[in-house]
């Protein structure tokens, strides 16, 4: 229990240091990302179709 408060305090430490000194560009929301994955699997499956 120790070992993953002290792994997820320093993923959590880190994310917020480079947030404030890098240029991170911002996450979509899920419902976009799901809505761009469908299309893109859209997208793959038209262009891979038998004829």
């Amino acid at each position: 229990m120790i070992k993953f408060l002290l792994t997820f305090g320093a993923g959590v430490y880190t994310g917020v240091y480079l947030s404030q000194n890098f240029e991170v560009p911002r996450v979509d929301e899920p419902s976009k990302l799901w809505e761009r994955t469908n299309d893109a699997i859209k997208d793959f499956m038209d262009q891979h179709k038998k004829p």
